[in-house]
């Protein structure tokens, strides 16, 4: 096969000493020289074949030059190869022809047309020739040189392996010209083109030979051979032509695909230009945009070789385009090359603007002209654009118009959306601190619930009335008002998860959502954390800072609960019993709550009869030394034995005798038992020198006026040491009324008792306190042990916990241990104390005395029964 070079040489980077054209004007001369050098020296001087006849060379002359008129176009980046049938009439001259006459023949028939058909001239002309006076002079010597005596009837695979080798070495020549263009050399295209080439020119030379074979023994048989030969190389140009329009699909679907797969618009014209440029080897490539009024408002875009992109820039020659406009939506798409009149507009155009030729077509849909896509410049001197090159843009420009329209389109669908979406946010938002609004949070609630009835995990509801905020309106004004509802809603969404939802219900009234699974600890933590963050004054304005409480009312869900409203309603029902309950963190909804005052009274006095009647009881959770395994004391905890319901457990009472002011009582039972049992633990183990019991003090009993002198009475009564006694408060009770606390703590800590607190580090946990309150010990939370090995967070959190303790000089105590990985966890972080099902759940006094009293205790021990 005899490829020809059809462009003129890439951009090259600059050289220092010659240009690309420069070195392949060398080529060109070493191309010559080789071919003439082996034509004088060898094929002169070669024998006709045995089986030449006597033809007039002109006649391969002509055979040359229709071959050469028989061409496939490939495209290699700006570089036009064309593919020809000579190595067909290659195939018969040389076992027809004498050598000398057919490369003079091949030189002079495909040089012919190459100046006179295809308009070559200048280096291109002279390096094709080149090439093919050292093809034609390569083949005869291989053919003469392998068909030899000794060969005889093979002389058609010596045929065979010479064009083969001259296609080879055409092929290498088109590769170096490539490379000296483009600067640089991949071997890609070589491997292509060669992959190309070859299987094409055995084929041809395969059908050159059968000719040529059939002439020398009978020519009848060459009016046979005429049609299948046709045939063939009609089926090969129409195979390329497949090729080449599946190949237009291909760039057709991803140039028109860039319309839409940037989100910066201008990104994706300029790449849809560059893209259009490079799938019609082009120079130039423009995009014409009309406003909405048509003239007004129009556009130019516009990618050029060697230029810098132009992106939606005015239309500078808006005349001039819209004129090629009304042509083009007129005629369809248009050319210069036509023989009508309708291109005279476009090719004035062109050579205004340098271009050699060029194409337009306008960007039309059913109702509107939107533009015109303009392409101009052919890379290459033997082609222009062709008709199916016309087709094509017209395609392009029909699929860009499509785009556009669907682009408005969707443009306007979105912004109905959008609106939409604005309408229907703002109907379920509140449009002050941008949380859900009353319904949406009773959507969310009913569709809470409504899981729940399926998978039985049930939610939480969390009423939220803030308190101080009339104050802070009446006072600052509304915009201060406004201004701390805002920053209490961010606050409120920080100490959520994902899953949860906090709303304004209106005025200054939250609720939080808080979905399952979810118990009364986890709901503890998170109401923590809510009132941590409301602790943290807000600054209204300059000098202006205001702190809020807030009252919290809580529902649980379970199987009884009917329906998402009635779950709110209980909420709100508890908010009140907490906002009627001065120091109360918050208070959990409990059946008749939400029953008349006689009702409430009845409770309460059931209540206070069991107080009476000596139903309440005191339980121990043992407390284990960690770095002996031995158990040291405990923690008193109350429980209800209900003559009806049997066992109570604290969080279905607590909260009422929080409310009924019970709790003082209640405190003061369970003071005074502790203070026994725990002289009687040190009186039969008096070995245990740190023996000790820890009783719980509520909000209410640090306010009471009495509760000092309890604590006297009380350890003057059973007559226990007053540093083995441990009072826990939580950090929360200390940041009620500061003052009253530090006051009520100091004369505590005057008996001789110690002060612990307890969850520490779920609370305020302000240095500042450690300070100015006398803490003895600190209890690491529950939530901090649970983690530990599993979260690096809780990991540094007990580890800085226990740090701290030990600078201060405080023992640390961690609740929760129900696992021997959490155990040498606390263990290795160097905690003096534990407690936890792992050790012992919670007993009588009686089983506690037992483990103070034994000389050998295991570490763990089994976990005892619980009371």
């Amino acid at each position: 096969m005899t490829a020809t070079v059809e462009s003129g040489q890439a951009p090259g980077a600059d050289r220092p000493r010659l240009s690309p054209s420069q070195r392949i004007t060398l080529l060109t001369a070493s191309l010559a020289a080789a071919g003439l050098a082996l034509f004088f020296l060898v094929v002169r001087t070669l024998p006709d074949a045995p089986t030449a006849v006597v033809l007039p060379w002109v006649l391969w002359v002509v055979a040359f030059a229709v071959s050469e008129a028989l061409v496939v176009h490939v495209q290699w980046q700006t570089e036009a190869h064309t593919f020809s049938v000579g190595d067909l009439v290659l195939g018969a001259g040389l076992i027809l022809a004498a050598p000398q006459d057919l490369v003079i023949a091949q030189v002079v028939g495909a040089g012919a047309t190459l100046l006179l058909y295809r308009k070559q001239r200048g280096l291109k002309l002279a390096f094709n020739i080149a090439q093919y006076a050292l093809g034609g002079s390569i083949a005869t010597a291989m053919f003469a040189f392998l068909s030899g005596p000794a060969v005889g009837a093979w002389d058609w695979l010596a045929a065979l392996v010479a064009i083969l080798t001259t296609t080879v070495v055409s092929d290498l020549c088109i590769f170096a010209v490539i490379s000296l263009s483009e600067g640089r050399a991949h071997l890609q295209p070589l491997v292509e083109m060669l992959a190309l080439s070859l299987p094409f020119t055995l084929g041809s030379a395969a059908v050159g030979l059968v000719l040529a074979r059939s002439a020398a023994s009978d020519p009848a048989a060459l009016a046979l051979l005429a049609l299948p030969t046709f045939l063939i190389v009609a089926a090969y140009r129409a195979y390329t032509h497949a090729r080449e329009q599946q190949e237009n699909l291909r760039l057709l679907h991803e140039v028109t695909s860039l319309l839409h797969a940037s989100g910066d618009t201008q990104e994706a014209i300029g790449d849809f230009l560059a893209s259009v440029r490079s799938a019609f080897r082009a120079e130039l490539a423009e995009l014409v945009l009309l406003g909405p009024a048509g003239r007004d408002g129009a556009t130019v875009s516009r990618s050029r070789e060697g230029a810098e992109g132009v992106v939606m820039a005015p239309l500078d020659d808006p005349e001039d385009h819209h004129r090629l406009l009304r042509l083009a939506t007129a005629s369809g798409a248009l050319t210069t090359r036509t023989s009508s009149g309708r291109g005279q507009q476009l090719d004035a155009y062109a050579s205004g603007r340098g271009l050699k030729d060029a194409m337009a077509a306008a960007l039309r849909t059913d109702d509107r002209v939107h533009g015109l896509l303009l392409v101009g410049g052919r890379l290459g001197d033997v082609t222009t654009f062709s008709s199916s090159d016309l087709a094509l843009l017209d395609t392009f420009a029909r699929h860009v118009a499509t785009s556009l329209e669907r682009g408005r389109l969707e443009e306007n669908l979105r912004q109905v959306t959008d609106l939409k979406e604005q309408l229907r946010h703002q109907a379920l938002h509140d449009p002050l601190t941008g949380l859900p609004n009353r319904t949406l949070f009773l959507d969310r609630a009913r569709h809470a619930v409504d899981t729940a009835g399926r998978t039985r995990i049930h939610p939480a509801v969390l009423y939220i009335d803030l308190d101080g905020f009339k104050p802070v309106n009446d006072t600052f004004g509304h915009e201060a008002g406004d201004s701390l509802l805002r920053t209490v809603a961010d606050r409120l969404r920080g100490c959520l998860r994902p899953a949860d939802t906090a709303a304004r219900l209106g005025g200054d009234e939250f609720a939080v959502l808080l979905n399952g699974p979810i118990d009364r600890f986890g709901i503890a933590r998170v109401i923590d954390r809510i009132r941590t963050q409301l602790d943290v004054p807000v600054i209204l304005g300059e000098g202006v800072v205001a702190t809020v409480g807030a009252s919290i009312g809580v529902a649980l869900g379970d199987t009884e609960t009917p329906d998402a409203d009635t779950l709110v309603r209980q909420s709100d029902i508890a908010m009140y019993v907490a906002k009627r309950s001065a120091g109360t963190d918050f208070v959990v909804y409990e059946p008749g709550m939400g029953d008349t005052t006689v009702s409430r009274k009845d409770t309460t006095a059931e209540l206070a009869a069991a107080i009476r009647n000596g139903e309440l009881t005191t339980v121990y959770q043992p407390l284990i030394n960690v770095s002996t395994g031995r158990p040291i004391g405990a923690e008193a905890l109350v429980r209800w034995q209900h003559p009806v319901d049997g066992m109570r457990p604290p969080d279905q009472f607590i909260a009422l005798a929080e409310e009924s002011g019970l709790i003082t009582e209640i405190g003061k039972l369970v003071l005074n038992d502790a203070c026994r049992q725990a002289a009687r633990w040190v009186s039969e183990a008096p070995a245990v020198n740190d023996l000790l019991v820890t009783v719980n003090l509520s909000a209410r009993q640090v306010g009471d006026d009495e509760i000092v002198d309890q604590v006297r009475e009380a350890l003057e009564a059973s007559g226990l040491e007053p540093f083995r006694l441990v009072l826990e408060i939580t950090e929360t009770v200390l940041m009620h009324d500061r003052d009253a606390a530090a006051a009520t703590l100091w004369q505590l800590k005057g008996l001789g008792v110690r002060i612990a607190i307890d969850d520490f580090g779920t609370g305020y946990s302000s240095l500042a306190y450690l300070r100015r309150f006398p803490i003895d010990m600190l209890k690491v939370a529950r939530e901090f042990v649970d983690g530990l090995g599993r979260d690096a967070h809780d990991d540094v959190i007990t580890r800085a916990i226990v740090e701290l303790a030990s600078t201060l000089g405080l023992l640390t105590v961690a609740e929760g241990i129900e696992t021997t990985q959490q155990q040498e966890h606390v263990s290795a972080l160097g905690c003096d104390l534990a407690q936890g099902y792992l050790f012992s759940r919670p007993i009588d006094a009686e089983a506690v005395r037992a483990l103070v009293g034994e000389q050998d205790w295991p570490q763990p021990k089994p976990a005892l029964r619980a009371v």
